[in-house]
């Protein structure tokens, strides 16, 4: 199953791992970052393999989903050229809506074919996380639509899987049904809770990469399951310092919660920006504050849409995230047209707008 991450491993050739997912890969709820299912996994390679340099690569962000994923794929963790990359979006994907079935599996594919034809040696893991409300869904007889898309995606892929929330479901319920024992808010997991799963990788890792491995071998790429007119291969994003602005916005170089190395901001109700694009969709790598106001975009022309940049957490915290132009459009060449709205939620404390990057399918 991961035979090329096996020989690295065996031969001392140094091992880059990648975690790319969602909070729970990022490790939200546990006491310290070394306590999370991720540092976890790493930490056990290392005690196996004492003798091989590995690198560890957090490449996930909390609260956004694959469609973002498959954007920032290339920057966050191709253009660091990992061996080993652990997929993990099936909790974040579930929000989706109607749409989760076809996004997320344009998505899981468009990811996978990125990582095999930047490197087709590196080995990739979809990983399988679970909360309270979707076990509940399960215990009724819903099929989780997120892993479901990713495991046909898996499947036809030949990408091995590990299901660490089914792990931890089975726990939970075996041990009484209190969710809170082993996570901090029925979502993300406590300490025992990242143990759990953590152990479910260690067990299917161990049996992976006991297997037979005498060198790296190629991952051949299948035929395309979506078609090309829908697939999303090309995706990714475009820095922020290349709009045209009307002078009303400033470059900060200070970076976007993290996520981005700097942005641009304006405040001024009307301060506007176009950007000239190439796709079928375009987005925003943007941040959510608590002044955070409202964005009125046109596509070619065509009529301002109201896009909102607060939301109830930004009481609370600053976070990046992304966000869509509601229309999907023709292919081709585009200009957008975003301009600061005078009006924001009634909760907002001003109209502020600070993006990171564009999001281009």
């Amino acid at each position: 199953m991961l035979s090329n991450t096996a020989y690295r491993l065996r031969n001392n050739l140094g091992l880059t791992v990648a975690y790319f997912g969602g909070s729970i890969t990022e490790g939200a709820g546990a006491s310290s970052y070394e306590a999370c299912w991720a540092a976890k996994t790493t930490a056990w390679l290392r005690s196996e393999y004492p003798d091989c340099p590995i690198r560890h690569i957090q490449a996930a962000v909390g609260g956004t989903d694959s469609t973002l994923g498959v954007c920032r794929i290339g920057r966050d963790v191709l253009a660091r050229h990992p061996d080993l990359v652990f997929y993990e979006f099936a909790v974040n994907d579930s929000g989706m809506g109607v749409s989760i079935f076809p996004n997320a599996m344009k998505n899981a594919e468009a990811c996978f074919r990125k990582i095999w034809t930047a490197d087709p040696t590196t080995d990739i893991v979809t990983v399988y996380t679970v909360t309270q409300s979707l076990a509940d869904r399960m215990a009724q007889g819903i099929v989780q639509p997120a892993k479901t898309a990713h495991a046909a995606v898996s499947y036809l892929y030949g990408v091995p899987q590990i299901d660490m929330g089914e792990a931890l479901r089975t726990r939970v319920l075996t041990e009484g049904g209190d969710w809170l024992r082993y996570t901090t808010d029925t979502v993300h997991p406590n300490d025992d809770g990242y143990e759990i799963c953590a152990a479910a990788v260690r067990e299917r890792m161990k049996k992976w990469l006991s297997a037979p491995a005498d060198g790296l071998t190629p991952h051949s790429l299948p035929s395309p399951l979506i078609p090309e007119e829908e697939s999303r291969v090309n995706a990714g994003m475009r820095d922020c310092t290349e709009a045209e602005s009307d002078g009303s916005w400033t470059l900060n170089e200070k970076s976007l919660c993290g996520r981005h190395p700097h942005y641009i901001e304006c405040s001024d109700p009307g301060g506007e920006l176009t950007l000239a694009f190439e796709g079928r969709q375009i987005g925003f790598y943007w941040m959510m504050a608590k002044d955070s106001g409202d964005a009125l975009c046109s596509v070619d022309g065509g009529p301002f849409r109201t896009i909102r940049a607060w939301d109830h957490y930004c009481k609370s915290f600053s976070r990046a995230n992304a966000a869509w132009f509601p229309d999907e459009l023709t292919p081709g060449r585009h200009t957008l047209r975003l301009r600061v709205s005078p009006d924001k939620a009634a909760e907002s404390e001003g109209t502020a707008l600070r993006i990171g990057a564009f999001l281009i399918m």
